[in-house]
């Protein structure tokens, strides 16, 4: 009563207002510490005798059962509870959210994710607007579109049908859309409706994720989803171009693109710069918070395309009727509610850290991961939403796994170490009924056994005495004794169809709002994550200077530069491991056959010695005919061999060791634009250091990047450029017959004349071949032309 005449009359915003909550639910915080502590005393096994209490904790609703009898409080600490909601204004913030309200006050947003699952009757205005029908708009285009890639009158720039979709997002673009993907794979209705067709994610920025994610797929008929509403996250975006590069490749035009990705984002110049066909880009807004976003185009668009937008409308109903429940049920019988007050019982009152979500069917092998994101991103707070800390505890440890996996697992801890509160999930039915001729139970029922006896098993234990009644060594008693008294609550769905996924997906994201609400927190921002962001940043810029030769480490923690000193001596995904990094290189001066100097490089692995040398033309460089050598009057070669040898030993070698032999690029781009940096009219001239140098450790790279690689040369050079490596048969060799011109010493009008014997049947014939034409041509020259004619040229041959 007295807490009714404090809040009357006032805004509840109002300074003596806010005050007047605080003291009014700290007061009831008190009572519930007491409350708490007399329980400590109380075991389970007392408080299930008492069938009035246990009727009392069994609700019903949308056709979900859920019993938390097994949760150690009292009908005293569910009212208390009860009023903690209330003082916390739980039923005002809810209609808040509801109507559109920017409850999401750090951010100044509306959170709205119920709008995505919204009747197209019914208003939900933000900022005067009803945003409905701008929902229903997208949800209309979506299904449009995804029923023309299923029918086949969508395809790809050759063609064909797209029937493997591949969506590219990270965290709530990802988590939610690949639970509900898993959940349904084995759903009769929605595994027919996906027949032939393919979804796969990729997310992490891993490089293997992209193995994963597009191994053993066609381009021709892979239809990329990338999902980034800003289309500027760094993970995702990274992923995007990467696939974005595979397809180019495979189906041979940049043209392709906008055949065969499509987005989710509200950024039409970025999404159209990257390819992609505004009529193909499917909007979301800012008041859907990533971890809620399965609803909007982030997990609408690729399921619809997986199994068609009649399921997907069920899974949307599901939820929607969820939300009837919560906005419109008493507090007493509502679950989502009932579910928020028992955690924040168990995380901040019974001080339980942890917390176990057990589904009871192997469909939602990735609910959990949703729900640990869901719940430990929205909670995991540490100051309340006026900036003040929060003077309790926040957010909960969330792990799991499907039963019975997880009672092979991680149930002994929960059986006889820590004590982990716990949800348990089950289905009356199962997707796929199996029943085996002989034996006593279904396989859905001897699932089932295991999920009604484990929540009873927590609770009730085993004593010393019944352990010792069924003739167990005393030696063992202590070792078989279960002390029990581990609080669960269990859930009980009709079956895991498209429906009741949406309930419970539902249900739970309701559950981690009105946690939030009762320990005045933001549940819909996430701060926490940036810092690492932005430290990200930094390290990405150290990472790409050092692979490049430079990088200053001076700006982080000592541990820090020794970790990344410790990676970069390490090769980036080499085979040959640590081996794959120069640990020396050295030049120095050689002569060619005939007699002409030339630059020669040895560079060291701890594969091996991979030598080098340039074609003595090259090694003349800028300085050819500038300074005559030893005097030789009828030399017309220049320093440039020994200020090369010189330049790579003082200036190229240095910055190059520790560098992997497999970054072939990244080597390359170091020493011609930033040790060189000389350019000319025809682009990056290699003047400062000298061509030759350059192209003699470049060569060097290449065969120490090969051997690295466990490839062939030739195809290693095929691959660096982007060729296909398949279809390479032998290895053909080339034959620099004449090297024309003043610096060769001849007077013929041609630079280069090769030969390239592709059409020999061996590569021995090929040499044969190559032979018997170069002494041919050598013979027409020398008798058209005379002897000085016939130099060989700067490469010998």
């Amino acid at each position: 009563q007295a807490s009714r005449l404090c809040i009357r009359g006032l805004s509840r915003n109002s300074p003596s207002q806010r005050g007047c909550v605080e003291a009014m639910a700290a007061a009831i915080w008190d009572k519930l510490r007491t409350n708490a502590e007399a329980l400590k005393g109380t075991h389970l096994r007392e408080l299930l005798k008492d069938d009035a209490r246990n009727d009392a904790m069994f609700v019903e609703a949308e056709g979900v059962v859920m019993d938390y009898c097994r949760e150690k409080v009292t009908t005293e600490s569910m009212q208390l509870l009860q009023e903690l909601a209330s003082a916390m204004d739980v039923e005002g913030k809810k209609k808040a959210m509801f109507s559109g309200t920017k409850i999401n006050e750090t951010e100044n947003r509306a959170v709205l994710h119920v709008a995505l699952r919204a009747a197209k009757d019914q208003a939900i205005s933000v900022d005067g607007k009803n945003v409905v029908p701008d929902v229903h708009a997208v949800l209309d285009a979506m299904k449009a579109f995804s029923d023309k890639v299923r029918s086949g009158s969508f395809v790809g720039h050759t063609g064909k049908a797209l029937t493997n979709v591949v969506c590219i997002g990270i965290g709530g673009s990802y988590l939610g859309v690949e639970f509900v993907f898993e959940a349904l794979k084995t759903h009769p209705e929605a595994a027919a409706a996906a027949k032939g067709r393919s979804l796969r994610f990729l997310a992490n920025v891993d490089p293997i994720d992209v193995r994963r994610a597009l191994d053993g797929l066609d381009a021709e008929t892979t239809l990329v989803v990338v999902i980034s509403k800003t289309f500027t996250t760094a993970e995702t975006m990274l992923n995007a171009r990467t696939v974005k590069q595979w397809l180019v490749k495979e189906l041979g035009s940049e043209a392709a693109i906008s055949k065969h990705v499509v987005a989710c984002s509200t950024a039409l110049e970025k999404t159209k710069a990257f390819g992609i066909d505004d009529a193909n880009v499917f909007g979301f807004w800012d008041w859907v918070g990533g971890r809620f976003s399965v609803w909007s185009a982030v997990g609408v668009l690729p399921l619809a395309l997986q199994y068609g937008f009649d399921i997907v409308r069920q899974f949307l109903d599901g939820a929607q009727a969820m939300d009837r429940h919560f906005l419109t049920a008493p507090s007493a019988q509502n679950m989502p509610t009932l579910m928020a007050l028992l955690t924040v019982w168990n995380a901040t009152l019974l001080g339980y850290e942890g917390y176990a979500v057990l589904p009871y069917c192997q469909a939602l092998v990735r609910f959990v991961a949703h729900i640990q994101q869901l719940d430990m991103e929205s909670n995991g707070k540490r100051v309340q939403m006026d900036g003040t800390t929060c003077p309790t505890s926040t957010g909960a440890l969330y792990f799991g796994e499907p039963g019975t996996n997880g009672q092979h697992s991680f149930y002994q801890l929960m059986h006889q170490g820590r004590t982990i509160p716990a949800d348990f999930i089950g289905f009356k039915e199962s997707q796929n009924p199996i029943s085996v001729q002989g034996e006593s139970v279904s396989n859905h029922d001897e699932l089932m056994s295991n999920f009604f006896a484990q929540p009873d098993a927590l609770a009730l234990g085993k004593t010393a005495e019944e352990v010792k009644a069924e003739g167990v060594p005393d030696n063992l008693v202590q070792h078989k004794v279960f002390t029990g008294d581990r609080p669960s609550l269990s859930l009980l769905l009709p079956v895991c169809n498209p429906h009741y996924l949406g309930a419970l997906l539902a249900m739970y994201e309701h559950r981690t709002a009105v946690q939030g609400w009762i320990w005045g927190i933001n549940s819909f921002d996430q701060w926490g994550v940036e810092l690492g962001k932005v430290l990200g940043v930094k390290v990405r810029k150290y990472l790409s200077e050092a692979r490049a030769g430079a990088g200053d480490l001076s700006g982080f923690q000592r541990p820090t530069q020794k970790l990344m000193h410790t990676m970069l001596s390490c090769p980036l995904g080499a085979p040959g491991g640590g081996r794959a990094r120069i640990t020396k290189l050295k030049a120095r001066e050689i002569f060619d056959s005939r007699g002409n100097p030339t630059v020669e490089v040895d560079l060291c692995t701890e594969l091996g010695l991979f030598r080098a040398a340039v074609p003595s033309g090259a090694s003349t460089g800028i300085y050819e005919a500038l300074e005559l050598r030893d005097n030789d009057k009828g030399r017309l070669l220049g320093k440039g061999v020994l200020k090369a040898v010189a330049n790579v030993n003082d200036l190229i070698a240095p910055k190059l060791l520790g560098m992997d032999v497999t970054q072939q690029s990244a080597v390359d781009k170091l020493m011609v634009e930033m040790l060189d940096g000389s350019k000319n009219e025809w682009g990056w001239s290699k003047a400062k250091l000298g061509a030759n140098a350059i192209l003699a450790v470049s060569m060097a790279v290449c065969r120490a990047g090969a051997a690295a690689s466990q490839m062939p040369l030739y195809q290693y050079i095929a691959k660096l450029s982007g060729k296909p490596m398949d279809k390479f048969v032998m290895p053909v060799p080339s034959f620099n017959v004449i090297n024309g011109g003043s610096h060769a010493g001849n007077r013929l009008a041609c630079q280069e004349f090769m030969v390239l014997p592709t059409g020999a049947k061996s590569f021995k014939n090929a040499m044969e071949i190559g032979a018997e034409v170069y002494h041919t041509l050598k013979g027409v020259i020398k008798k058209k032309y005379g002897q000085d004619a016939c130099n060989v040229g700067d490469e010998g041959g």
